[in-house]
């Protein structure tokens, strides 16, 4: 080999050490620098020339090194779990905020607030049990009603503005996550471009890219891979979020019935980013994510008690067939649709913390609701105790509409009504002696639509103590009589095309049926306004009916305490466990408490996860002074050694010319 190629060989040796210094250097310069990877020089032989072959092999001379790759020294998986259980950590933060929010609102971490205003109400009630003869009682009976329906509307509300306020946070993550995108598009432009050549690694371009993924984690989980060119590929749900330099956005839609943010793809030809129709899952991996974990806690709608399955009554008289026989068949089908609706509670109402809780407190007020009207109120049952009764002959009468006008309403023998037991309910105390009057009222529907006619109906199936056929309407005293309807929720009053006349449609799902103005829901509730105006049309007197004018209704108090210690309904449909009034609420707010606790140990369990994760990868791709100060020296001594070989083949090279010349 030449002198000048021994030269080429030092030379080589020197600019590969000076590459190793550059990049040791580099690296101590960017120790504190966040998101920064360690890099490393990686030398290789350039090739070698064969001077002599023999029998016993080839004999070569190296003719010098060169840089292959100045490296990061990154774990892939490692980066992979890293944002994974970051993802994990943020969505369960947002669940315990929300469940810390909806205890704030209860003020249960007190015990004050909504528990008090039931306990107060309760204490009016057996006030006015001892003496309903005072004016006084009957005021603060009713004040406390008032009280009760006012507190649970500030907690009902408080919880929708919660929601509805969660809007801005949606709106700003998702500009977030568009901003991210944006600038990792950017990046792979830029990466692919500085290494287009092969010369050179950008790796400060890939330090922060991997900085906007770690980010990225902690809005939504996603799923990534880099091409051949650098350029990384970002899929949320197999939704494209970021393709070479493209990036796709998100945009928020504001659903029309709630104006609930719903998070949507702008402009990649999918549709909704996240699936809001299935519970979240760990083994899915949908669990992630602050902004999956919003939506989730929100929920996608102001929750009402008729979302909250009841398991259908095997004793309901409506599963008896003519004979008496149990309908095995109806009860099954009904039982099918109770399933299929648990399945759809558990994937959303179930699945969101805060429409959970509107859900299941709205439950508990209209129980407490129905109960007290159903008791001032009392609706008639049949001798096979059905409350829903079929009259014997087709009627018409007259009623008013919401003007005021006459109508002409019929009912027919094809379908059953719920009528006011106009014998026994209770009358007010006043001298017309009222009947009907329920204590809370629906702002967009009466109890009763009560229909005049000129003779009184019967029903073969009512009859009295004595088996005589009992009027089912009002008599009033001057030739007319009054039916009192019940206006159920799954009822509405239409015009038939045909005659002009008014008649009830029933709706074949209750449980289905959206119109809050016919529902006893918390923001549909309100006391009674005649019984503001005049606290002597409270239902407390017996009915002259039955003989005992001018007495008090003693069994009223002994009915609602009856009921209120008796299970009214179950607080989840996936158990069968059924509570009081006072067990059903505090019963949701030690299950809320749960829940939080539950996401709580996963948060600090999460936390530890991601900071083992994190040490991890630090252990590889953090910059260790000490490491890196020995690389220094090493690369020092390498380049000096390096600058004399080439000091020496130089002496060599003046030797020879000087003697030669």
């Amino acid at each position: 080999m030449s002198l000048f190629a021994s030269l080429q060989n030092g030379v080589s040796g020197l600019n590969a050490a000076s590459s190793g210094l550059n990049t040791t250097a580099h690296n101590l310069a960017n120790t504190k620098t966040a998101g920064y990877t360690r890099q490393q020089t990686i030398q290789k032989d350039m090739y070698y020339q064969t001077f002599k072959v023999s029998n016993n092999g080839a004999m070569k001379i190296g003719m010098g090194t060169y840089v292959a790759d100045v490296r990061q020294i990154r774990d892939m998986f490692l980066d992979k779990e890293y944002r994974l259980q970051v993802s994990r950590q943020t969505f369960y933060e947002k669940q315990v905020e929300c469940e810390q929010e909806v205890e704030d609102i209860f003020g249960e971490n007190e015990g004050v607030e909504f528990r008090n205003s039931m306990e107060s109400m309760w204490e009016a009630i057996q006030n006015l049990s001892t003496n309903p003869e005072s004016v006084v009682n009957r005021q603060l009976f009713i004040a406390q009603c008032e009280s009760f329906i006012e507190t649970a509307k500030n907690a009902y509300t408080a919880i929708t503005k919660y929601q509805s306020g969660l809007n801005t946070e949606v709106a700003k993550q998702v500009k977030e996550v568009n901003d991210i995108a944006d600038k990792i598009a950017a990046l792979n432009k830029t990466i692919a471009e500085k290494e287009a050549s092969g010369v050179e690694n950008a790796n400060d371009y890939r330090d922060q890219r991997n900085l906007l993924m770690d980010e990225l984690a902690k809005y939504t989980y996603y799923t990534y891979n880099e091409d051949i060119d650098g350029k990384v590929q970002i899929y949320i749900n197999n939704a494209p979020l970021v393709i070479e330099t493209k990036a796709f956005h998100m945009k928020t839609e504001s659903a029309t019935q709630t104006g609930l943010y719903n998070v949507v793809w702008e402009s990649n030809g999918f549709g909704d980013v996240y699936k809001q129709d299935e519970a979240y899952s760990t083994a899915k991996k949908t669990d992630t994510g602050t902004l999956y974990g919003i939506l989730t806690a929100r929920g996608n709608k102001n929750a009402v008690y008729s979302d909250v399955p009841q398991q259908p009554d095997p004793n309901d008289k409506k599963y008896l067939n003519a004979d008496g026989s149990f309908n095995q068949t109806l009860y099954d089908t009904d039982y099918g649709k109770y399933k299929d609706k648990v399945e759809l509670y558990n994937n959303t109402i179930g699945n969101s913390i805060l429409t959970q809780a509107e859900a299941q407190f709205d439950l508990l007020i209209n129980g407490v609701v129905t109960m007290l009207n159903d008791v001032f109120c009392p609706n008639l049952k049949d001798k096979n105790d059905d409350d829903r009764i079929t009259i014997k002959s087709a009627v018409e009468g007259t009623t008013k509409d919401a003007n005021g006008n006459d109508i002409t309403f019929k009912l027919d023998t094809s379908k059953k009504y719920k009528l006011l037991d106009v014998t026994n309910s209770p009358v007010g105390a006043d001298d017309d002696e009222t009947i009907g009057t329920e204590l809370f009222v629906r702002t967009g529907m009466s109890r009763y639509t009560k229909i005049t006619l000129d003779h009184q109906v019967y029903s073969d199936s009512c009859v009295d103590s004595d088996g005589n056929p009992l009027g089912l309407a009002k008599d009033n005293g001057d030739g007319t009589y009054t039916l009192y309807v019940y206006n159920e929720e799954n009822v509405s009053i239409e015009q038939d095309k045909t005659d002009g006349k008014y008649t009830y449609n029933y709706h074949d799902d209750k449980d289905g049926y959206t119109d809050k103005t016919t529902m006893y829901t918390i923001t549909n509730l309100q006391i009674n306004p005649d019984i503001l105006a005049d606290y002597s049309l409270l239902p407390v007197k017996e009915n002259s009916t039955g003989g005992d004018s001018g007495a008090y209704a003693q069994d009223i108090y002994q009915k609602i305490l009856t009921a209120w210690k008796s299970d009214f309904a179950v607080l989840d449909p996936n158990t069968k466990t059924s509570y009081t009034f006072d067990e059903y609420y505090n019963e949701m707010i030690g299950n809320f408490g749960t829940r939080g606790s539950v996401w709580q140990t996963i948060v600090d369990n999460q936390e530890k996860e991601v900071q083992q994760d994190e040490e991890k990868r630090q252990q590889i791709a953090g910059v260790s002074t000490d490491e890196e100060l020995a690389s220094l020296l090493t690369y020092q001594h390498a380049y000096n050694a390096a600058s004399r070989y080439i000091n020496v083949v130089n002496q060599m090279l003046e030797h020879l010319l000087e003697r030669l010349g």
